[in-house]
């Protein structure tokens, strides 16, 4: 039915052919355009979290009477969200930089294949550093609570209770969506 509509429209099966290469080619610039949108996405958001986590070191007012356990589980907590939003971060921006390298020198689109094959890998790794990282921020902000409001139980709980929560409601979305 196809041949007869394409011989219907004077087109040769030469034609037919380079029409559905070139869809075929739209189509995998598409997909990797997408896995660029997806690597900015994450890449933006862990430098934004990563920050956040930066910031409430820096500007943390710490008394002489805060315990010593909860200042270090505080700044482990903050280091691992830097590191893993830090890593996810990088390697998304490597990623990209490699598309577009690839891009400039092969003169051609990035296709699905190289994809498969050099970066596939590395985007699993970032967005699982993202995807841990995301309950380690709201932990650290648990504990931040402690830190901060360590006069005043009910603020502190309050928000371990509300970031707890959030932790809960992650996992359990990311584990049923990804």
């Amino acid at each position: 039915m196809a041949a007869l509509g394409a011989a219907a429209l004077g087109l040769s099966a030469l034609d037919t052919a380079i029409g559905k290469s070139n869809h075929q080619a739209t189509m995998e610039v598409r997909l990797v355009d997408e896995k660029v949108q997806q690597l900015k996405a994450i890449s933006n958001l862990s430098a934004l979290i990563g920050g956040f986590a930066m910031v409430s070191i820096v500007e943390l007012n710490i008394g002489p009477d805060h315990p010593q356990w909860l200042m270090f589980a505080f700044g482990t907590m903050a280091a691992t969200v830097i590191a893993l939003m830090m890593f996810s971060m990088v390697l998304c921006s490597l990623i990209m930089v490699y598309i577009l390298n690839y891009r400039t020198v092969h003169l051609k689109p990035f296709d699905q294949i190289a994809w498969n094959s050099r970066c596939e890998a590395d985007w699993r790794r970032a967005f699982s550093a993202f995807k841990s990282g995301v309950p380690c921020f709201l932990l650290n902000l648990a504990l931040l609570a402690w830190v901060q409001f360590q006069d005043y139980v009910a603020a502190a709980a309050a928000i371990t209770a509300i970031a707890l929560a959030a932790v809960f409601v992650w996992l359990w979305y990311v584990k049923q969506k990804w």
